[in-house]
């Protein structure tokens, strides 16, 4: 009898327990999907970046960026026979900056060059492979905050998410101009990027993605080193922080601190 008395809440118990589980299952798949450059839900991200410059200037730049998926082949209008396989990012990052520094020579505040990434994602057993066409627009306000040259390059991306809340791999980004100011310095540059993730409970996760510059053109190679920290808080949103510092190139001593707020949607059909 006394058992069959709490029979009731022990159901409500385990209930509740796999409520509990849901809801970190949630978590961690909104972190996954977060953290995941080639996820199939649209993204609209918001983030500022504070730099402090080792020879006493500043800089600020907050970078809007939009990521759709399509179930498209690189064309809106060439459709992939598997979506759940094959499909297109479109990526577009619109960034506005201001800076200063201690002589003046370089101020400026403005809009900076727009990028545009067109990748074709493939879906397999150990992650996930992209690849596609990339152009920069010169459509800075100043000199100083862009390269006035026409760009056009490849983007590539490999992730191994084969290991459970882990996720290894690389983005990287060619660039060549071709077009533009003809008093403006030609751009040959590579923007590498590794990238280790580890997704814990509740949507907690760690991320190490500094942005490495290869100036081809100058010899001249910038490399950060730095890590992140964010949750997603529900499925559609997540933050993360995290410091970054110059150890090489001309940029050595620079440190950024890097702020990104990403909502996430249901890609429209």
């Amino acid at each position: 009898m006394k058992f069959i008395k709490c029979f009731p809440f022990l159901f409500l118990t385990l209930s509740l327990f796999a409520q509990d589980e849901d809801k970190h299952a949630e978590a961690s798949k909104a972190a996954d999907n977060a953290t995941n450059p080639l996820a199939f839900v649209t993204k609209l991200q918001f983030q500022p970046n504070y730099t402090f410059k080792e020879n006493g200037g500043d800089q600020f730049v907050l970078i809007t960026r939009i990521m759709q998926p399509s179930k498209t082949i690189g064309l809106p209008f060439i459709k992939s026979k598997d979506p759940s396989k094959i499909y297109t990012i479109y990526r577009m990052e619109m960034p506005v900056g201001s800076q200063t520094f201690p002589n003046n020579v370089g101020d400026a505040t403005g809009l900076t060059d727009f990028v545009f990434i067109d990748v074709i994602a493939f879906k397999k057993k150990w992650g996930l492979l992209g690849v596609g066409p990339a152009l920069i627009l010169p459509t800075a306000s100043s000199e100083f905050l862009g390269s006035g040259k026409w760009s056009a390059g490849l983007a590539a991306t490999i992730l191994y998410k084969k290991k459970k809340s882990w996720t290894f791999g690389v983005l990287a980004q060619q660039f060549n101009s071709f077009a533009g100011d003809s008093n403006r310095q030609d751009i040959n540059k590579m923007l590498f990027q590794p990238v280790v993730t580890k997704i814990f409970k509740k949507g907690y996760f760690a991320n190490f993605s500094p942005i490495m510059v290869f100036d081809w053109e100058n010899d001249a190679y910038n490399i950060p080193i730095g890590f992140n920290v964010g949750r997603a808080f529900a499925k559609n949103l997540s933050m993360f922080i995290g410091p970054e510092y110059v150890v090489s190139g001309p940029g050595k001593g620079d440190f950024t601190i890097r702020l990104n707020i990403n909502a996430m949607f249901a890609p429209t059909k």
